[in-house]
């Protein structure tokens, strides 16, 4: 699922419109009305499953795509709406400490007469403390100051286990600090990127004239802002070797950490960013590193000043006054082609669940997860993992030694439904009615510091990476672990009154999916523990390279938007998953059956193809261009359309479901097909 690549951010009160009477019904997982039965199942898959739907469907001016997704998360935020506006009405009164932070919080965001009349007062102090910045050293000092509130510059910071000794939390120094969403935004010369250049580098223009800059200044900021945006990305490396752990584990000393990047005052930098004496950290990407610190050597102070007001500003603009409202629209456009802003409703819910969504999470699951359904869940990861452990044990190609250590991690993985155990405590955190933004900033210098005072001490294995009313899943390979928030376990990918196919088939896959990450190109590389650890002999590594190579050459083959194919390495890890995932899936399920009468058919369909079918509608889904170009160079996950047809084709369980034959699209020839598994 889409996450961070290496691991995975507005009316006033009561004046929103009506709500709907009730939160909008469930949705089928499988639906004959979808259907395109001019097309057989055997030639285009997904257009067969999907195709009815995807002909009369048009994506909303405010999404960038849409399909069974975006349905699941507009129901979840039908429910959310309810309980954040309650929270808001509650929060002056309430003893509830949860509930008055929540409502406070949504509050200052929701009070739209406020915002238009401080404009862009909130994110003033910022503003004037780049402006102070007059020498080198005092450079270092507000970048550290930066990220201590949460804004993104010069170089992406976070903690992550050490990659060889996962028990341990590290800083990490990743690459990306620029506006736009990939190195080949910069670099490439396709007509569709330098189109989404130029727009970008006028929005810049258009940003800083919002800020009162004199059109000749404002266009000469912008220009300073593209030299140094472009000058980081040329130092970034292609996200196929950006998103892979092996590449990315590059401990070392403060003394290290000086010989490599001289130009930076690490003391100031550190002591700002609220870590003074930090003495260990993991630089993933090196050569972005030195580009950063030749820039920080060599770049005139003005280019840094207007690059830090051009990452403060788009930062903030979300959570400014409606002057901003346009630019920030503009530059979602560029990104993902929407052409309407989120109500402010949604945006205010969004930013409300990036900050404080555990907090939010409570009151969420205790209406949209019974315990009933965790307890489902939970049966049905029992019934993957039998079915993976039965695979693992009966590989032709793997040697003993190797198939020791896979089942020793399979054994050793975890797995978090629905919540944690233990809810966040925000006891430390104080948010005002009033101004949105310094909450935002408070909130963002709040989570810094909770996991500061954690780095290079012990990592807390309980926490999770996304919050309960989340539309995504995981695998953590450091944690060894694989987590569903019950944002995602709704219909119709998980609901206890379908049949077990279409369970197995949507939600089934996706926790096969989560389960194969452990073993994929990347995760492989991971012990039991959680340590990047070589536990593979070379020639059961060197087999498992030639087997994966077959997908890399059949997903290269694919076109993913306009001219540009998917990139075989960069979403190799992601359709090792989807295949393996799904026929795990199909084991499981028919583990489930096992003493149980044999299904009847549904609406005319077989169990054996509800299963699939359910499968295909889980990933229904259409896109703008603009969000598929975007995708198609940074996101390790292949469009929809080739997760479902690029991973059915290896399964015979399919082309016996659908009567298919050798030399149908839908059936790989068996030299063609993943021997992994």
């Amino acid at each position: 699922m889409r996450l961070f690549p290496l691991l995975a951010t507005l009316l006033a009160l009561g004046a929103v419109a009506p709500l709907p009477a009730q939160t909008p019904g469930p949705i089928r997982a499988v639906d004959p009305t979808r259907f395109d039965t001019t097309c057989s199942p055997c030639q285009d898959f997904f257009r067969y499953a999907n195709g009815g739907w995807d002909a009369r469907t048009a994506i909303p001016p405010q999404y960038s795509s849409y399909g069974t997704g975006r349905e699941v998360q507009d129901r979840n935020e039908a429910l959310l709406r309810r309980i954040l506006q309650d929270a808001a009405r509650e929060a002056p009164h309430t003893a509830d400490s949860t509930t008055r932070l929540v409502g406070t919080l949504f509050g200052s965001c929701m009070d739209s007469v406020r915002a238009k009349r401080e404009d862009a007062a909130p994110l003033e102090p910022v503003l004037r403390r780049i402006a102070a910045i007059r020498t080198r050293d005092e450079l270092a000092e507000a970048l550290g100051e930066l990220q201590h509130q949460g804004v993104d510059a010069g170089m992406p910071i976070f903690p992550y286990p050490d990659l060889a000794h996962s028990d341990t939390l590290r800083l990490n120094f990743y690459q990306g600090s620029y506006g736009l969403p990939d190195r080949d935004y910069y670099l490439r010369s396709d007509s569709a990127f330098a189109s989404a250049r130029k727009d970008y580098q006028a929005h810049v223009v258009r940003m800083f004239r919002l800020l009162e800059e004199p059109p000749s200044d404002a266009q000469r900021d912008a220009a300073r802002v593209w030299q140094l945006e472009t000058a980081l990305a040329s130092a970034a490396l292609p996200a196929e070797q950006a998103t892979k752990f092996p590449q990315l584990h590059h401990p070392m000393s403060r003394s290290g950490l000086d010989s490599l990047a001289p130009h930076l005052d690490w003391t100031r930098y550190f002591a700002a960013l609220g870590l003074p004496g930090l003495a260990r950290l993991n630089v993933m990407i090196p050569s972005e590193l030195k580009g950063l610190d030749s820039l920080a050597g060599g770049a005139p102070l003005e280019t840094w000043r207007a690059y830090l007001r051009w990452r403060a500003a788009s930062f903030a603009a979300p959570f400014l006054g409606p002057r901003f409202e346009p630019e920030h629209l503009a530059l979602t456009r560029i990104l993902s082609g929407e052409t309407r802003l989120k109500a402010r409703w949604q945006r205010c819910l969004k930013a409300t669940d990036q900050q404080i969504g555990e907090a939010l999470g409570q009151a969420y699951v205790r209406v949209a997860f019974p315990p009933e359904a965790k307890a489902r869940m939970l049966a049905m990861v029992t019934n993957l993992r039998t079915a993976l452990r039965n695979r693992l044990e009966h590989l032709d190609w793997m040697s003993d030694t190797t198939r020791a250590a896979a089942l020793a991690k399979l054994d050793a993985m975890s797995s978090k439904i629905g919540y944690p155990d233990r809810w966040r405590d925000y006891s430390r955190l104080v948010v005002r009615p009033g101004s949105f933004l310094p909450n935002v900033l408070a909130a963002q210098r709040f989570e810094v510091d909770r996991q500061n005072r954690r780095v290079n001490g012990l990592v807390d294995r309980t926490e999770w990476n996304m919050t309960p009313p989340t539309y995504n899943a995981y695998h953590n390979p450091p944690n060894n672990e694989i987590v569903f928030p019950a944002g995602m376990l709704q219909p119709p990918l998980f609901d206890p009154t379908a049949d077990d196919a279409v369970n197995y088939g949507a939600i089934g896959a996706v926790i096969g999916h989560e389960l194969l990450h452990a073993f994929d190109d990347n995760g492989r590389h991971f012990d039991s523990h959680g340590n990047l650890r070589e536990w593979w002999t070379r020639s059961d590594s060197a087999a498992f390279e030639q087997r994966a190579n077959v997908v890399v050459a059949q997903y290269g083959g694919y076109v993913a938007v306009d001219t540009i194919h998917i990139n075989g390495r960069l979403t190799l890890g992601e359709n090792l998953a989807d295949i393996g995932g799904l026929l795990v899936a199909y084991d499981a399920w028919q583990l489930a059956l096992r003493g149980k009468p044999a299904p009847a058919p549904i609406d005319g369909f077989t169990p054996e193809q509800r299963f699939f079918l359910a499968f295909a509608n889980f990933w229904r889904e259409k896109a703008r261009a603009q969000a598929e170009r975007m995708l198609a160079v940074s996101d390790p996950h292949s469009p929809e359309r080739w997760r479902v047809n690029g991973a059915v084709g290896h399964l015979e369980a399919f082309a016996k479901a659908f009567r298919c034959h050798a030399g149908d699209p839908m059936v790989r020839p068996p030299a063609e097909r993943l021997q992994l598994w």
